[in-house]
């Protein structure tokens, strides 16, 4: 079943490219973390060596003080999924699949083909570009929720549990198919004279067949789990979502999804029977409901603040003391009372439309205090330190405060804190402060902060060798070879490479990094 006739015009082709080039490093790294285009030159052969993702963890904004974690694929499996995905026109026709599909919340690309980040709070929706806005669809998203609950006696919030680390990846066809055509494709596979092999639904199956290949060698051809952190993997999990919504419309249910997130009408007193029903359709996907995040919201449903009008209200004219101080507790005020993202939504509209305050110094109390209370906000909260860096100077009590947050991230192993917290001390040029913290940090598992102290000259003949001892992931072993710092015998030992070794030197010859 197709969701329906209208196809936008896009540039695929662009949409593609930024996919692939700004979709490999998570939109949560520092932003010198990148990869260069040159990567797509020179890709190992199809069936490339099967060498373990890198794995990094960050909050997951639960309050419970639960990580998610986060993959980085080996870069040469990357580039033989890249060249599939661009050679069959996936993406185009995973996007025009999921255009109008009129129940998510959460679409691929938005305006003028842009390609969209997704904030966990707030259903904000961030495009990937520099010149990008807040999305002032917020409130109008809201109305279109009210209108679909009409009559509604409650809403039913539902999570799909581990939508990514649950998935079945030999569903991928089934996006395009439906179940029962993939598997009706899968038994005509085993069976060489069955007259489905010459139709187009076997030529589809086929060809997302082999999508689910070249990313299962991304995940060491794992059947299950879908790497989150590529975007790819997003544009995959929509499409798999969006068959499954087809599949709650037909048995009758009215809803709204963000991501995995759902929000189900009820409208008589079945709601065990509901969460049944949606349960046997997740089943036939291979995924389940996350029971602990099952929510029934009472009438009335949507009562919201329009935060974009509120942020605008305070920022108009001069930004003195008093009015500086009523902002950024209002906005506090809403997170406390339950309006999730509210300091969030805050700084990422502050980044967007920066400030000149009257008291400088009051504006950064408040950004390092968000630092060191508020996990959700930390991203944001350095950004903005770092950005503003103008009107915001950081002194040697700031940063002793900054030093003792990063010792205590650090101590804990929370891996994106701690990347984050070095960025805003090299960028404010405070390299100083970290020296001390040099061992503590050689100890921890954290190699992408590894990665920034290498090419931050942190790191003498001892340390690299410090390092070099106990390194394992793709990526510091790369940036080790390609710095010379370690022999190329030594490089393919560690990761037993064997096809995409060219690849690597080739990298090197043209001194490819992925931080800057």
């Amino acid at each position: 079943m197709k969701l329906g006739m209208i196809i936008m015009k896009r540039d695929y082709c662009e949409i593609e490219k930024e996919i692939a080039e700004q979709g490999f490093f998570s939109e949560y790294l520092p932003p010198c973390f990148g990869l260069d285009d040159k990567v797509f030159m020179h890709g190992p052969p199809k069936k490339c060596d099967l060498i373990k993702p890198y794995r990094f963890t960050m909050s997951r904004y639960s309050g419970n003080n639960a990580r998610r974690s986060i993959f980085l694929p080996e870069v040469g499996s990357y580039v033989v999924a890249r060249n599939y995905i661009r050679q069959h026109d996936i993406i185009k026709e995973i996007i025009e699949f999921t255009d109008n599909n009129d129940v998510s919340f959460s679409p691929i690309v938005g305006a003028n083909d842009r390609v969209m980040r997704h904030e966990q709070s707030y259903d904000l929706i961030i495009s990937g570009h520099e010149d990008n806005t807040i999305s002032s669809d917020y409130i109008e998203n809201i109305a279109k929720k009210i209108k679909k609950a009409t009559g509604a006696k409650k809403v039913l919030k539902l999570d799909v549990s581990n939508c990514f680390s649950s998935f079945y990846m030999h569903m991928v066809p089934a996006i395009m198919l439906g179940l029962e055509e993939t598997e009706r494709a899968y038994r005509a596979s085993l069976n060489s004279s069955d007259k489905l092999l010459e139709g187009e639904s076997y030529a589809i199956y086929r060809k997302y067949r082999g999508l689910d290949e070249v990313i299962r060698q991304m995940n060491l051809n794992r059947t299950n789990g879908l790497l989150s952190g590529p975007l790819i993997s997003r544009v995959i999990a929509e499409g798999i979502l969006t068959r499954i919504d087809l599949e709650l419309k037909e048995v009758g249910f009215k809803f709204s999804r963000y991501v995995d997130d759902y929000e189900v009408y009820i409208f008589e007193d079945n709601i065990n029977e509901v969460i049944n029903k949606f349960t046997r359709i997740l089943k036939r996907y291979g995924f389940a409901l996350n029971n602990e995040k099952t929510e029934v919201l009472e009438f009335p449903y949507y009562v919201v603040e329009n935060l974009e009008k509120i942020f605008y209200t305070y920022t108009r004219g001069k930004m003195d003391v008093e009015k500086l101080i009523e902002m950024f507790n209002r906005f506090y005020s809403l997170e406390h009372d339950g309006t999730k993202g509210a300091i969030r939504f805050l700084l990422k509209s502050l980044e967007h439309k920066p400030i000149i305050p009257e008291d400088p110094d009051l504006y950064k109390s408040f950004l390092i205090t968000i630092i060191g209370n508020d996990e959700r906000s930390l991203i944001k909260a350095c950004s903005l330190l770092i950005t503003q860096d103008e009107i915001i100077t950081l002194t040697k009590q700031d940063v002793d405060i900054v030093k003792s947050m990063l010792e205590k991230h650090i101590e804990f192993e929370n891996d994106l804190e701690v990347l984050w917290l070095l960025h805003l001390l090299i960028k404010t040029g405070n390299k100083s402060a970290i020296s001390s913290l040099i061992k503590e940090l050689i100890n921890s598992n954290n190699e992408l902060a590894h990665i920034m102290l290498l090419r931050n000259d942190f790191f003498n003949v001892d340390k690299i060798t410090a390092i070099s001892r106990k390194a394992s992931s793709w990526i510091l072993l790369y940036e080790l070879y390609v710095s010379g710092h370690i022999t190329e015998d030594e490089f393919v030992s560690k990761l037993n490479l064997n096809k995409n070794l060219e690849m690597y030197r080739r990298l090197k010859e043209k001194e490819v990094h992925f931080c800057k």
